[in-house]
């Protein structure tokens, strides 16, 4: 990324929300440095030689799951002293198989950045060295159990049919 800021938003939607996997997999190999780390609530994957590709494997399952996936960026803060880019997201999450409908939850993401300097145009490329995503505590039960989350009212009502 040249401008992580003014970027983030189509890089966000490359890595969690293409529309196929190769796209994704593209994404993921330009956009994550191979030795990337990753904080979910529900996955780590520590920093070591080639990480990237269980990163790559655990975003690819996330798809699987929920092959619809909408993601929004609310904003997003660079910090060019400390390489550091925060994100306050919104992403509608629906579960493949779910009768409900998906689940709106909003979170944070840390993404800590490495510059690189591009020898043939000298100028800073960002890659992502380490992702940390945090959400509030209803919104990640949501995720699973829609009917679970009394805030979440709307998750209540059945996904409509797509047929007739």
């Amino acid at each position: 990324m040249d401008d992580p800021a003014g970027e983030i938003e189509k890089v966000a939607v490359l890595l969690m929300a293409a529309v196929n996997p190769e796209i994704q997999k593209a994404a993921v190999l330009k956009y994550y440095t191979p030795d990337v780390s990753f904080r979910h609530p529900f996955c780590t994957v520590p920093s070591a030689p080639n990480s990237r590709e269980a990163l790559l494997a655990i975003l690819q399952w996330y798809r699987v799951l929920s092959p619809k996936l909408v993601v929004h960026m609310r904003s997003a803060t660079f910090d060019r002293d400390t390489n550091d880019l925060y994100l306050d997201a919104e992403q509608d999450f629906h579960i493949r198989w779910s009768p409900f409908r998906a689940a709106p939850s909003r979170f944070l993401i840390h993404l800590k950045l490495r510059p690189t300097q591009e020898p043939s145009e000298g100028t800073t490329l960002y890659q992502i060295a380490s992702q940390e995503d945090f959400y509030h505590p209803e919104d990640l039960a949501a995720l699973l159990m829609p009917r679970s989350c009394p805030s979440s009212t709307s998750s209540f009502a059945p996904a409509r049919s797509s047929a007739g």
